[in-house]
């Protein structure tokens, strides 16, 4: 597949020194991630953007754009850091799973000759707990996407029987890759401690506040400096952006800020 019909776009001031990194949920279009681009922007970021289908989150990244995706953006971060200086600032931005499988999936990418590091990395609507098998919530996330009713029992009809036995599979075989990559967002090693933005719901039924308020729990623990936007009334999942604009922009202004400026660490 050519760039030009990879799920990607690259935006914003081409000087920036700062570079968001925007991984779509699953089932999201070009069109829509890159609304969330538009907020960076008038911070004065770069923005590299990608989607996620429902092919791309819930098969084999073997099957389906999501590994040249990975690293197209992977590929993007490094020269961002060439033409900047190895202190040029990246952030990941990651809507709902699909995103943080994707996010997982850009640092895969990374070789030990070229390490891909995430600066600061934001998650909205995201994780759900570590115990659930992912390809289960495949009807439910076809289903709310919002297809024609065509499409939906289509996509439904493919995704079903895979899912349903990768699922079964679940506690003794992991799925494979970008699905699979999921329980590494919860381990040190794999995703570093980094300061970090949780913007999430009150009203969110794909993926509870209180699942997100333990993934919370588990990064302060293991060293990341966290914001939050606090549990967001009335906002369901991936709506907060149109729900609270004013809020979402001030907690990404805020968060960017931070990372731009950080403060200095005491010492003894």
């Amino acid at each position: 597949m050519s760039m030009a019909q990879l799920p990607i776009a690259f935006g914003g001031p081409p000087n920036a020194r700062g570079l968001a990194v925007l991984c779509g949920w699953g089932g999201s279009t070009l069109k829509n991630v890159c609304k969330y681009a538009s907020v960076w922007h008038k911070l004065g970021w770069r923005t590299a953007t990608a989607a996620m289908s429902i092919d791309m989150t819930f098969f084999p990244g073997s099957w389906t754009p999501a590994n040249e995706v990975a690293r197209t953006l992977a590929k993007e971060c490094r020269l961002h850091r060439e033409r900047h200086g190895p202190d040029a600032l990246i952030a990941s931005h990651a809507l709902s799973n699909g995103g943080v499988m994707l996010m997982l999936s850009v640092l895969e990418e990374a070789s030990s000759d070229e390490p891909v590091r995430f600066d600061g990395a934001v998650y909205d609507s995201a994780p759900s707990s570590k115990h659930l098998p992912l390809p289960m919530g495949a009807p439910l996330i076809i289903i709310s996407a919002g297809l024609p009713a065509a499409e939906t029992a289509k996509s439904l009809a493919l995704h079903v029987p895979y899912c349903l036995f990768t699922s079964l599979l679940f506690p003794i075989r992991t799925p494979p890759p970008p699905i699979g990559l999921f329980p590494k967002l919860f381990g040190i090693e794999t995703n570093p401690p980094r300061p970090e933005l949780f913007i999430y719901g009150e009203e969110d039924r794909l993926i509870p506040p209180d699942q997100v308020e333990a993934f919370i729990s588990l990064r302060v623990a293991q060293g990341s400096a966290v914001q939050t936007s606090g549990r967001l009334a009335c906002s369901p999942h991936v709506s907060h952006l149109r729900s609270y604009p004013e809020v979402y922009e001030k907690a990404l202004a805020s968060f960017a800020a931070s990372l731009e400026n950080p403060r200095p660490v005491s010492r003894l």
